[in-house]
Order: structure tokens, then sequence, then C-alpha cells
């Protein structure tokens, strides 16, 4: 019994820092311009904030599972760098300056 025990705690400790290397490399792809375009791009390939309806069970379901993507994205930028969610999208949108 205290060999599981030992076991659990050592795939839970592995669980940890795998979390917590997925978090750093995140935060050090949001931190640079180049970073956040690729982020930007995927976001606006899953189309988080359009419409994904299609008359076609499967092309919605595909779209769905896009749109899945992205909210995973945004929640991960909310959750480990909210501050930089403004920066890339004045970095990735256009504002006519005529107006």
């Amino acid at each position: 019994m205290f060999e599981d025990a030992e076991i659990l705690q050592q795939r839970e400790d592995e669980q940890r820092l795998k979390d917590f290397q997925n978090a750093q490399d995140f935060k050090w792809l949001m931190a640079d311009s180049r970073g956040r375009r690729m982020v930007w791009r995927q976001l606006e390939e899953a189309r988080l904030f359009h419409q994904i309806y299609d008359p076609h069970p499967q092309n919605l379901a595909f779209n769905e599972g896009k749109r899945q993507h992205g909210l995973w994205l945004l929640e991960r930028i909310n959750t480990l760098c909210p501050h930089l969610y403004q920066v890339m999208v004045a970095e990735n949108t256009t504002v006519n300056k005529e107006e």
C-alpha cells in the first residue's frame, strides 16, 4: 500500500511539473509579438466571435470543434496573462485613421 501511495504522489508531482512547464511556455509565447500573432491567427481560425452554424451536421460539428479550441486558447490567455490580451488585440486590429 505504501508503494501505491508513493507512485501516486510521484505521478501527481510529474503532472504538476508538466502543468507548470505548459503555463510557462504559454506565457513565453504571449510575451513576444510573434507569439501573439500566432495565437491571434488561431483565434481567428476558430471563428470564436462569429456564427458557427451550418445546416450540414458534419460541418457544424467541425466548426464547434474549432470554436472549442479557440475557447481553450482564450481561457489560457485570461488565466495566465490577461494583460496581454488587449496588447494582442491592439497589435492585430487596424483602425481607419482617416475617419
